[in-house]
């Protein structure tokens, strides 16, 4: 469901309205020449009868309402409707329903229908007007009286944006015995999702220049702090229990606790619209929430950060489930009374939920770049029996940018000590984000333009990292390492680190030894999107006299999203060579070509990215060149790219340079031609060029004309390339699906004689209007052949996927 804009007529707007939003209710959309009364059409028993009280009338009204086929001024909307009911409610052979609504192509409102009584009162209007001629004295006099007595009752959603709120509010109150009540209540579920429409729907309109917005941000102050005022108040005045926090909420005015800027306590924030837009938000939810919310919405600061602010920096906030079991890995290592012997120091601490539960307070550290996150991490810890800091162990820190003399007299002291050095612990879960040539250029969203670049770390470590530069993660480490030498680093971090080829300067100059960790789903982390596995590995940093070399591969315990140990740890190798360094050698003639395959970044990652076609493209790829001498390797990288699965587990995992076992396994080789052949992923077409991909002689598929080229059968039915049971089976299905094709066709002006697989998929499936091939084709015969070749596929994929780890193309 989404807005309706470009309907032309108001019935086929009400009828979709109805059908969407409405479909277990009756509809009767001309009663009274109100253009759309909702009826009890499906639910009408005793309970109802008696809440309504009905005497008169055949039917239940829930809401009477009026619509228009483009966007319309809401009050002019309810003016007309009241103008239209008060007839109907006047003669009372219906009773009044709880509700009023109006709706155009893009909105639709309610109002509680008591509100609006005292509107049918007034008698220095006339009731007799026609209530559709808004341009009359009398309507507009009416307007501005019902703009004043509901302006700040009605509540306002968007189709498509509010779909979710507005089914719930027609669930909730179009019941029997429902209260009249507009409000929904704030849960911690969903108070980030109304946060993400109170951006939209009231910030603009607080009385805040950009410029000042600037300033509030250095002291610490973000959007958020307003909207919790907001969220924290009682009849418009914030509760008790934001009493620490530097915005507070007095009459319905932002008021600051203390000098900001220029500004004093004193001092009201107001709006530019009069509140308007504020009152008509806050109508919509019951402020302040449960008491049993409370907490956590204060507590969560964090998750209110601006998503552009969040994405920025990277942040990727620490399940309590991880950070538990980080801290046993830590107990492992360095004893059961670790706590007491070593130092503690988290300087990208978020909120400090990585912290939480350690017992000795005065051997932990806590910063972060946002002053706002230092002083909930201070309010927490006055509150939180689970999170022990001591104030002045609490403060504000750019640690990719600010020089250590900035660091509290006790850190500092920690720090120059070189035998206290190596008792201190960096234990930190850093910002993700990534600095790229463009914005989101993966799944995972985790690529930003410019992100890295403005630190002082980036320069100082460009060269130290080459292209690992581009990753916050990285300049965290680095400087970590290059700072605080001899000591231990305990990161959560993404595993690319440790087996990327982007990485491999990084691993030449990050000197550490690896002593133990484990991975975890991504998806379990917030802000996370994507899945792939994150980390938690402890290093144990070089010091002058005493250097470590990267270890070539580390092996790491498997917990899943429930944190249930997995029964075989995970490998992650530090190879010198990639399986693009290995096709290259064979792509040694493009002129002859009979197709180009694109071969993208060596990881699980840009998996998606292999596929093959008749043109080499332009992309900022390579493009291997099959010919007659390589088309068993280009099929051998093709099919150990695409035939395992991508999960979570295997998504960092980097295709290798392979041993040489493969030269020799013809039933492999052939395997993975046939698995070629036939994959998705195969986008060779007749209409960019000859196709000399056909499996098939015409006589096999019945073609009825000669085939450009012969070169694939052939190549098949030479005295090496006897297929194996399962590459058969794919095969035989094939057949099946292309005699089917040819019997479809006349000849090549009704479709292409030379089709390819793809062609083929694209003849019965079409296209939607994006341009995107659909899914599935009505033609159901076709549905039945197609499927038998993805079953074949996946049984012949399912045997070439062990050789694959067998011959080094993947490692376990």
């Amino acid at each position: 469901m989404s807005n309706y804009s470009g309907i032309q007529k108001e019935e086929t707007l009400k009828s979709l309205v109805h059908q969407d939003y409405f479909s277990k209710f009756g509809y009767e959309p001309n009663i009274d020449n109100m253009d759309f009364v909702v009826t009890d059409k499906k639910a009408r028993d005793k309970a109802q009868l008696e809440f309504f009280n009905e005497s008169v009338g055949s039917s239940i009204h829930f809401a009477w309402g009026e619509a228009k086929k483009e966007i319309y001024d809401i009050y002019s909307m309810f003016t007309q409707l009241i103008l239209t009911c008060k007839k109907t409610y006047d003669k009372g052979v219906y009773l009044a329903p709880p509700w009023l609504l109006v709706f155009d192509t893009a909105r639709i409102a309610f109002a509680a229908f008591h509100d609006m009584l005292p509107v049918f009162m007034e008698t220095d209007f006339n009731w007799n007007q026609t209530p559709s001629n808004h341009e009359t004295t009398d309507f507009k006099k009416a307007r501005e009286k019902v703009k004043n007595l509901i302006g700040a009752k009605i509540v306002v959603y968007n189709f498509g944006a509010d779909d979710n709120e507005i089914h719930e509010f027609i669930k909730t109150h179009f019941v029997a015995g429902a209260s009249a009540s507009i409000k929904s209540p704030i849960t911690k579920d969903n108070f980030v999702q109304i946060f993400n429409k109170w951006v939209k729907e009231v910030l603009p309109f607080i009385n805040i220049a950009k410029d000042e917005w600037a300033d509030y941000k250095k002291d610490g102050i973000l959007e958020c702090d307003f909207f919790r005022a907001d969220v924290m108040s009682l009849e418009g005045n914030t509760i008790s229990i934001t009493e620490k926090l530097k915005i507070i909420l007095e009459n319905d005015n932002y008021k600051f606790r203390e000098k900001i800027r220029g500004r004093l306590f004193t001092s009201d924030i107001g709006f530019t619209d009069s509140g308007d837009a504020y009152s008509r938000f806050w109508n919509k939810y019951e402020r302040p929430p449960a008491e049993v919310y409370q907490q956590y919405i204060i507590d969560r600061r964090d998750l209110l950060v601006p998503q552009n602010i969040r994405e920025v920096k990277g942040s990727f906030f620490t399940p309590a489930i991880w950070a538990d079991k980080s801290k046993e890995y830590l107990a492992d290592i360095f004893g059961a009374g670790w706590q007491d012997e070593y130092y503690i120091w988290d300087c990208a601490a978020g909120t400090g939920n990585l912290l939480a539960g350690l017992k000795n307070k005065y051997n932990v550290w806590a910063s972060d770049i946002e002053q706002g996150n230092v002083e909930t991490m201070r309010t927490l810890a006055d509150i939180d029996e689970k999170l022990h800091l001591l104030d002045a162990h609490i403060f504000q820190f750019d640690f990719l940018n600010d020089s250590f003399d900035k660091l509290p007299e006790e850190l500092k002291k920690i720090i120059n000590d070189k035998e206290k050095r190596k008792k201190l612990i960096v234990y930190i879960n850093p910002p993700y984000a990534e600095a790229s040539s463009a914005v989101n250029l993966t799944r995972t969203g985790e690529s930003k333009r410019g992100v890295t670049v403005t630190h002082n770390a980036h320069n100082e470590y460009k060269d130290a990292l080459g292209k690992a530069v581009n990753e916050l993660f990285s300049l965290f480490m680095m400087r970590i390492a290059d700072k605080l030498p001899g000591s231990y680093l305990a990161v959560f971090s993404k595993l690319k680190y440790v087996n990327s080829s982007n990485f491999s300067r990084f691993r030449a100059n990050f000197s550490a030894q690896f002593k133990k960790g484990f991975i975890c789903p991504s998806f379990t982390f917030d802000n996370v999107s994507g899945k792939f596995p994150i980390g938690f590995l402890i290093w144990q940093l070089s010091y002058n006299g005493y250097d470590f070399k990267f270890p070539k591969s580390v092996k790491l315990d498997v917990f899943n999203a429930a944190g249930k140990r997995a029964a075989k740890k995970k490998g992650f190798y530090n190879s010198r060579k990639y399986i693009n360094e290995w096709i290259k050698e064979f792509d040694t003639n493009k002129i002859d070509a009979i197709g180009f395959m694109v071969n993208s970044g060596a990881d699980f990652l840009k998996t998606n990215q292999t596929y093959i076609t008749v043109m080499q493209g332009t992309r900022h790829f390579n493009y291997f060149a099959f010919n007659i001498k390589n088309i068993i390797e280009g099929c051998i990288y093709f099919a150990a790219r695409l035939c395992v699965e991508a999960t979570w587990l295997n998504d960092r995992d980097q295709f290798l340079y392979p041993n040489d076992g493969y030269k020799t396994d013809i039933e492999f080789q052939n395997d993975c031609l046939v698995f070629t052949l036939f994959h998705g992923q195969n986008r060779i077409s007749s209409q960019h060029g000859v196709n000399h991909w056909i499996p098939f002689s015409e006589a096999e598929v019945d073609a009825k004309e000669k085939f450009e080229s012969n070169f694939m059968n052939q190549f098949l039915v030479s005295d090496c390339r006897k297929p194996t049971a399962e590459a058969a089976a794919v095969i035989a299905a094939g057949l099946e699906l292309w005699r089917y094709y040819h019997s479809k066709i006349k000849n090549n002006k009704t479709a292409p004689v030379n089709a390819s697989f793809y062609d083929i998929r694209e003849f019965f499936q079409g296209r939607k209007d994006s341009g995107a091939m659909n899914s599935k084709s009505a033609d159901e015969t076709y549905n039945a052949l197609i499927g038998k070749v993805r079953d074949a596929q996946k049984t012949l994929a399912a045997k070439i996927a062990p050789k694959v780890y067998e011959y080094g193309f993947l490692r376990e």
